[in-house]
């Protein structure tokens, strides 16, 4: 009797640590389908002001990337760098160690980690806008920057147009390299730059930040600068800037990147989801830029903006006073990355 007693409560308390572990195996997997279900946060970043190109495209890839995964993965843009405080260097190295998941900016904002990338900065490196768009996309080319950027623990999402960086200036309208003779003009702190302006073009290069830029030209510490149409407008330089010269000197390009380590956590439906959503945001883009920058002249020259729009001839006594550039920066960038550019 009393083993029966015994039996029987040994089996009811079997009984219930069976029933305990299948009910904490069971809060296990709920709480396991929680966690997944909880939306993945993309961190991305680009360099360029609320409402430019650069944020109207990193909207469309937000919406995209969002529609694409029902709402599990949310992406947040922070205009301006505003992650790094506003520095373009700093913004690299953040999406080096994970702390920006993507981000956009010029590549040659890249080139104080790896200076091939002022390639993208040689002055009339390509003829046309269509036959930027038809190298960077090249799968040699991207093979071979994504070679640059992997020691970084970074991959290229895509590269797209960011529009002609145009000459602007408050003084005289600019037809020929001699006109900027003497000119204090803006530029980005590379030497590239400065050694074009300086060498090739006799004028006065002053590296700034870009935030500077419209106080510089409201005093007169500046003459000019040299920027997109899109992020002249977007700036509202036309405000102290009355001469625009369109001369296409270097053909702009916007390059994003994600930290690998990040992309490669995803599953692979997310990972697809990701450069899917790059690829159709980036191209958006680039038809944006095609139907809105001579539009965007438009309106500026009815606000009193002058547009100088140089023949190919007045286009090619520039090309050939910047020739030298090359063979100066060759062994910096490398002649083979050159030649990857211009066959």
């Amino acid at each position: 009797m009393i083993k029966n007693i015994k039996r029987a409560v040994a089996v009811a308390v079997m009984s219930t640590m069976a029933l305990s572990l299948t009910a904490c195996g069971s809060s296990s997997g709920n709480s396991a389908g929680k966690s997944s279900d909880k939306p993945i946060t993309i961190r991305m970043s680009h360099t360029q002001a609320p409402n430019s190109v650069s944020d109207k495209t990193a909207k469309e890839f937000k919406k995209l990337v969002e529609e694409k995964s029902n709402g599990k993965i949310d992406v947040e843009i922070y205009t301006n760098c505003g992650l790094s405080g506003g520095d373009l260097t700093k913004a690299v190295e953040m999406v080096q160690t994970g702390d920006i998941d993507i981000h956009s900016c010029a590549p040659a904002n890249i080139a104080n980690f790896d200076k091939r990338f002022f390639v993208f900065w040689l002055p009339y490196l390509f003829d046309s806008t269509d036959e930027l768009i038809e190298k960077t996309s090249e799968p040699e080319v991207q093979e071979a920057i994504n070679s640059w950027l992997s020691p970084m623990n970074i991959t290229m999402l895509g590269i797209n147009n960011a529009g002609s960086r145009q000459i602007s200036n408050n003084k005289k309208e600019i037809k020929t390299p001699e006109d900027l003779k003497g000119m204090n003009i803006r530029v980005p702190g590379a030497n590239i730059f400065i050694d074009l302006y300086k060498d090739y073009y006799g004028a006065n290069p002053i590296a700034m930040d870009f935030s500077e830029v419209y106080t510089s030209l409201q005093q007169g510490t500046i003459d000019g600068q040299e920027n997109p149409i899109s992020v002249f407008e977007s700036s509202k330089l036309n405000e102290v800037q009355k001469y625009v010269t369109l001369w296409d000197a270097v053909r702009d390009t916007t390059i994003w990147i994600i930290n690998k380590d990040k992309l490669e956590s995803l599953s692979p439906e997310n990972q697809t989801i990701i450069k899917d959503s790059a690829n159709e945001a980036l191209k958006w883009g680039n038809d944006y830029l095609a139907n809105n920058e001579e539009q965007i002249i438009s309106q500026l020259e009815d606000s009193g903006t002058v547009f100088t729009r140089l023949t190919d001839e007045q286009k090619e006594a520039f090309k050939t006073a910047s020739e030298g550039l090359y063979d100066k920066y060759s062994d910096e960038i490398g002649q083979d990355v050159i030649d990857l550019f211009r066959k």
